[in-house]
């Protein structure tokens, strides 16, 4: 995203996360800690949010995920890979 700031200079964002949902609508995050958010950052993250509502999309800014949620996630995430599938029948017998 790039725009021109209110001292004119120009700008530039990319935001961490885009998500199409199932039904259709956007939802873009951005993750940072709230003691890590300068008054930089959070005029970019008011742009952002600013366009996204142009857009009709949800904008966040999200702090990081706890270490034992995260570590449960990435634990978790290992078993995507299709050898933990079950062992599906063929429809119809």
């Amino acid at each position: 995203m790039f725009w021109t700031a209110d001292e004119g200079k120009p700008r530039s964002h990319a935001p961490d996360y885009f998500a199409r949902l199932v039904d259709g609508s956007a939802l873009v995050l951005d993750v940072r800690p709230a003691d890590r958010i300068t008054p930089r950052d959070q005029a970019a993250f008011d742009a952002t949010r600013a366009a996204c509502t142009l857009m009709g999309w949800a904008y966040d800014v999200v702090g990081p995920t706890l270490g034992t949620r995260l570590a449960n996630v990435r634990w978790l995430a290992g078993y995507r890979h299709p050898r933990h599938e079950l062992a599906r029948k063929p429809t119809g017998q």
